[in-house]
């Protein structure tokens, strides 16, 4: 619930410094303990980690410590008609989000309200056009505001049809080096990590239609053929597709994919007999062969415009 520039009938510290009814030495506004890495991705979970409120001024602070004023964050994702208010405190806490919850643009706000009536609010704070002024406060009353901040949560990065989403990339922690996956039994998803530098060069360029395949090439299939060797490997244990689809739930999507590419339903025979890296080109409509073409086309429009056509 971000405020913006909405009127009170009373001072309000706001972030905003435009907005504020207070003085430069007065703040209140979100924090985060860990400036590097205050929200993280879990395979099921968005963490806001260690999140708390900053607050400058000795009168709000006092009331904060008495429970007269209660801070609240805000998160809000109209796509996905959620919102949800959490308790706020001085003190850092974690804030534990589903992910399933959350697509497209999310908003993080925060607002501190009057737990009950209060009389004579008053601060030394103040603008000089409330300086000396006191003012009653009635119940929920707002008194301080940060509209926060914006970010966007994507899913079905590569497979969007009417079955579910194969893969999530996400981000990996500071250390991470190279691409790793996790494919686990039961999980509706394989969930892709990127190191944390070419997650950001991955997520600006993904939306390109003419890098699809390059993406899918170099991302997907080695993970694909690894996790299509897996199962092939535990064939015996299952008597249909059911049953691997039962264990992979995501390999609904992979059954979908295949039948839309050979017109033919998938089999666990069929399955079993196709090379991993074949039948990965097969589901993902032969991304590492379109690759090529598309690398070419590349060129070729570079060329045209004189780019590559210069000796």
């Amino acid at each position: 619930m971000q405020i913006g520039n909405r009127l009170f009938p009373y001072p309000v510290v706001n972030r905003n410094r435009d907005l504020t009814d207070y003085r430069d030495e007065a703040c209140y506004e979100i924090a985060f303990s860990d400036l590097d890495n205050p929200i993280k991705e879990e395979r099921h979970n968005l963490i806001l980690q260690n999140i708390h409120i900053k607050l400058a001024d000795d009168v709000l602070f006092d009331y904060v410590e008495k429970g007269l004023l209660q801070p609240i964050l805000v998160v809000e994702c109209p796509e996905s008609v959620f919102r949800k208010t959490y308790e706020l405190s001085l003190s850092p806490r974690e804030i534990i989000i589903p992910l399933k919850d959350l697509t497209g643009k999310v908003t993080v706000s925060s607002y501190l309200y009057a737990t009950g009536i209060i009389n004579d609010y008053n601060s030394s704070n103040f603008v000089d056009d409330f300086n000396g002024i006191n003012f009653d406060l009635n119940q929920y009353d707002i008194v301080g505001v940060d509209d926060g901040f914006n970010f966007t949560i994507q899913h079905n990065d590569f497979l969007d049809n009417e079955s579910e989403s194969i893969f999530i990339v996400q981000p990996g922690n500071r250390e991470q080096k190279y691409l790793q996956y996790v494919a686990n039994k039961g999980d509706s998803k394989i969930y892709i990590t990127l190191p944390k530098e070419q997650y950001e060069e991955y997520h600006y360029i993904k939306d390109y239609p003419e890098f699809k395949n390059t993406l899918m090439g170099t991302i997907v299939t080695p993970i694909l053929v690894d996790v299509f060797n897996n199962i092939q490997a535990e064939l015996n244990d299952y008597n249909d597709m059911v049953d691997i689809i039962e264990s992979y739930p995501w390999f609904k999507s992979v059954k979908y994919a295949y039948k839309n590419a050979r017109k033919t339903e998938l089999t666990l025979e069929i399955f079993g007999s196709t090379k991993a890296l074949e039948f990965a080109q097969i589901v993902f409509n032969n991304m590492n062969i379109n690759v090529i073409q598309d690398v070419k086309n590349m060129i070729m429009m570079e060329s045209d415009r004189g780019v590559y056509g210069e000796n």
